[in-house]
């Protein structure tokens, strides 16, 4: 015993040994080969703690990039649970990250397949490029045609239904008609929109943690409540829906994928993608306009100056060019989006300061957020902040809400027009009166996924014009 007892306090040196020079060689290998920034690429935050990098410091992401931009300059590559990030606010880097076949799908819309549509069992590759085409095509041509004129058909009866509703808390009001006419624009007038909105409003909130593998009761609750309702409305009023659904349920049917993945591949996922910004951004800018009576003397102008043979689609759509603008500078004030793509090689891009090189596997997310906060006075409504100008170099130049490129945001023509016609119609058919302080927009923690919440109530009457 005694004899084993000293062979084992002989080795002991070596093993104590063994146990400190791992970390140590980890350590070594992570802080000066793993995390070293090589001349040419992003200048690189990376922190003292082994492989977790700056990972605590990003759970505060908003607070984490503006204090590197500050420190490093429009682009910074930072390295988190053994991950490079590419931060970049730089319009050259986003054009080219959007544009270039040497990035990948954005992400964002990458994680939600994952986590939500293929989730249940192995997919296709028919399956998942059916998918991806839905959530990254642009809504055009017959389709999109066929979007706007059933929006507007929901869209004038339901708003005209308000003129016995007196005082009002007008932005979730406003949220209410963006989402019951959108739904219902893309699965028909049977919908049962008003019981839709609250289950969806619990699944797009939690979105960010489910997307993180996070448990969110609430989120997983409205999903399930919101698959359950599609599901059962889809078995009885199929034929009714918008052709963009037709078309592609069709296509998954003949390739073999079962009702209820056909019911999250397409129905869910084009749910997702057309409502989750467009209604909260449509209802802050009904609540600009009625904030700004100048505004409103504008576009009503152009409404009586608009030619009167135009249908009101054409009307809404096509004949205040004000209105354009009032939609582009509440996306660009109050959407909290990013591109996020992944380097699928080794590259270089051009940005405004230069070339900089990127590793394959390099995630790179270029914070739309951010960039749209490059104007004098960033956080103020001002309508026609992106209105071009003959000869001079114009703010639009900073504004890319939608991606771009092969694979823009799918409902971004859509998305411009629910806006618009939102606020036209509300504003042929009624006046506010001011009830309460207008609210301030607040910033949520989901940066890079979704929109800025009011930080109270906005009481208004509403006032019908005839």
């Amino acid at each position: 015993m005694q004899v084993a007892v000293a062979g084992l306090l002989d080795y002991s040196q070596y093993i104590v040994s063994g146990l400190l020079a791992l970390p140590t060689l980890a350590f070594v290998w992570h802080a000066l080969i793993t995390r070293r920034s090589y001349a040419g690429e992003p200048p690189l935050e990376s922190g003292w703690i082994p492989w977790l990098g700056v990972g605590l410091q990003m759970r505060t992401m908003e607070q984490f990039v503006l204090k590197n931009y500050k420190k490093y300059g429009l682009t910074f590559a930072a390295y988190a649970a053994g991950q490079r990030f590419v931060f970049s606010e730089d319009l050259a880097v986003h054009k080219q990250v959007v544009m270039s076949k040497d990035f990948g799908l954005n992400q964002t819309m990458v994680v939600f397949q994952r986590r939500f549509l293929f989730a249940e069992r192995g997919t296709t590759p028919e399956e998942e490029a059916a998918c991806a085409r839905l959530l990254h095509s642009h809504l055009t041509g017959k389709s999109l045609a066929a979007l706007r004129t059933a929006y507007l058909d929901n869209l004038i009866p339901l708003i005209e239904g308000f003129k016995d509703r007196g005082v009002v808390d007008f932005i979730p009001l406003m949220k209410e008609v963006v989402f019951s006419c959108m739904i219902r624009a893309i699965f028909g007038k049977k919908f049962p929109a008003e019981q839709a909105l609250a289950p969806f409003e619990d699944w797009d909130r939690g979105l960010q943690n489910l997307m993180m593998g996070k448990k969110d009761k609430a989120a997983a609750e409205g999903l399930k409540v919101l698959e359950t309702m599609v599901d059962t409305y889809l078995k009885e009023h199929l034929n009714e829906t918008a052709p963009v659904i037709q078309v592609q349920w069709k296509k998954l049917e003949e390739i073999g994928t079962p009702w209820h993945l056909r019911v999250k591949y397409i129905a869910l996922g084009l749910l997702w993608a057309g409502a989750a910004n467009v209604t909260p951004v449509g209802s802050w800018a009904a609540a600009f306009v009625y904030r700004d009576p100048e505004l409103q003397a504008i576009l009503r102008d152009e409404l009586s100056m608009a030619d009167p043979d135009l249908e009101t689609e054409d009307l809404y759509e096509k004949g205040v060019p004000s209105a354009q603008l009032v939609a582009q500078e509440a996306i660009r004030l109050t959407m909290l989006g990013s591109i996020v793509r992944p380097a699928s090689k080794a590259t270089v891009v051009q940005g405004s300061n230069g070339p900089i090189n990127l590793r394959k596997g390099d995630l790179v997310m270029c914070t739309s957020w951010s960039m749209h906060r490059r104007y004098e006075n960033p956080e103020e409504f001002i309508w026609d902040r992106l209105k071009l100008v003959k000869g001079e170099e114009h703010n639009e130049m900073l504004y890319y809400a939608f991606g771009g490129g092969p694979r823009p945001c799918a409902g971004k023509a859509f998305a411009y027009s629910e806006i618009k016609m939102l606020i036209l119609a509300m504003l042929e058919r009624y006046d506010v009166e001011p009830l309460s302080p207008f609210p301030q927009h607040v910033k949520t923690e989901r940066i890079g996924v979704g929109v800025a919440e009011p930080s109270q109530s906005w009481k208004v009457r509403l006032v019908p014009r005839f």
